[in-house]
């Protein structure tokens, strides 16, 4: 599954933006230690901006966290795995 991907940052503006107009669809910190880790809230300020995910990770979490996880089993090629 191929997905375009932006790195860049967002201010606190965007994401309640996107909140309000039903864009947030999902949160996720991700990382080779913690693999993927969803996010259900945030508080900002005096707003507590629920996320439609729940306690669960989203579409996009479960597919990095499964890809993550490939290349730390060595399941997929990848520069940043090496067989030891």
């Amino acid at each position: 599954k191929n997905m375009d991907v932006s790195e860049r940052w967002l201010t606190m503006g965007e994401v309640l933006e996107a909140h309000k107009e039903g864009r947030l669809l999902e949160a996720f910190g991700a990382g080779t230690a913690v693999v993927v880790s969803p996010v259900k809230c945030i508080m900002y300020k005096d707003q507590q901006i629920e996320l439609p995910t729940g306690e669960d990770a989203g579409p996009v979490a479960k597919h990095v966290w499964n890809t993550l996880m490939d290349v730390q089993y060595g399941k997929i090629e990848h520069p940043w795995s090496v067989v030891i």
